[in-house]
């Protein structure tokens, strides 16, 4: 109730990437108070439905998806509100500004926002100083997933290296990681989905992971790729076809849409960038459940894009998701809806 009447007619009434911004702060300064995050998440009881998923072990199914904390600045206090795990990111080799504001944009009718931010983030080497001293692998209570991405100015034939150099920075931190080819807000990235990128593209993830692999002799963390709502199902076998031969572990599903449906907007003209929220549910869902069958059950899914209440989330559950992650809804409904989901949800599929 205190963040229905009181704190979310505030932060509304504030540019949105402002009130971003300010929540994140705030979630910053709550994650530095290590007693405080300890009796908060006590207090929450969020690890209840635990799931084992990709050889690790979830408190329960609601994660926090790519995008709420590019910079790694608040997973602990993600941890102790109830997320049962966090993927921070999306995050380049170097620092970048992003595209220019606005970039982000509320559809409170439609419980949905627009978003072109185009990966603002501090760089991979800021992230992992800031993971090792806040959020170490040893000492966090849930998983950590990293989504690593190339740089605006990178070229895509030269884009592969940008997610290797993420890749050796951050591995030996993420108890698992993300490669997102699939962003709308970064130019000709989805292009790397297209069969003349892809391929090769896979092919040297899978090749530079088994040489960190030998040179660290450790394994590598698993690797789950990050697909587009806006591509066919006969594109999206190709892509999935060619992550399983290339040894990725996982999907994510699924990125914004820059294609809206008609029967949610009409001819409305809505701000340039991708749509999350619950406009993408029954896409996501759709996709979810075609990759599902495509792998005959036998690939682990992220579900994400359009949870907005408890009905949501499970329909993703059903169509094959083994974890869900949320972003819009977390903005709709505040900081105690990750506890609050997570205790209504039943148990998830181990795998």
């Amino acid at each position: 109730m205190l963040y229905h009447n009181i704190i979310k007619p505030i932060l509304f009434s504030l540019d949105p990437e402002m009130a971003h911004e300010l929540g994140a702060k705030s979630l910053h300064l709550l994650g530095k108070c290590r007693p405080g995050c300890a009796l908060l998440r006590k207090l929450l009881l969020c690890q209840k439905n635990p799931v084992e998923v990709l050889g690790l072990r979830f408190p329960n199914c609601v994660g926090q998806a790519a995008g709420l904390d590019k910079d790694g600045l608040f997973p602990l206090a993600s941890e102790a509100i109830g997320f049962g795990f966090v993927e921070v990111g999306t995050v380049t080799p170097l620092s970048q500004p992003g595209n220019d504001r606005p970039r982000l944009f509320r559809i409170p009718h439609k419980l949905a926002l627009v978003n072109r931010m185009g990966f603002n983030n501090d760089g991979v080497e800021a992230l992992k100083n800031r993971l090792s001293s806040s959020f170490p692998k040893n000492k966090r209570l849930i998983p950590l997933g990293i989504n690593l991405g190339k740089g605006k100015s990178t070229p895509l034939e030269k884009a592969l290296d940008d997610y290797c150099a993420g890749f050796d920075q951050t591995a030996h931190l993420a108890d698992y990681i993300t490669i997102n080819i699939s962003s709308p807000n970064t130019q000709n990235l989805r292009n790397l989905q297209k069969d003349e990128y892809l391929d090769p593209f896979l092919s040297g993830i899978k090749e530079h992971r088994a040489h960190w692999s030998k040179l660290h002799n450790i394994p590598s963390p698993p690797c789950l790729l990050k697909i587009s709502p806006d591509e066919s199902f006969k594109s999206l076998e190709g892509i999935i076809s060619k992550a399983v031969e290339h040894n990725f572990d996982g999907i994510v599903a699924c990125n914004t849409t820059i294609n809206p449906s008609r029967e949610d907007f009409g001819s409305k003209t809505l701000p340039e960038g991708g749509i999350s929220g619950k406009p993408i549910e029954r896409r996501a869902n759709e996709i979810i459940k075609f990759v599902s069958k495509l792998t005959d059950f036998k690939l682990p899914i992220i579900g994400v894009g359009g949870i907005h209440d408890y009905e949501s989330a499970q329909r993703k559950l059903d169509a094959g998701a083994n974890l869900l992650q949320i972003y819009t809804s977390f903005v709709y409904n505040g900081p105690l809806w990750p506890s609050q989901l997570a205790k209504r949800i039943p148990l998830a599929k181990s795998w």
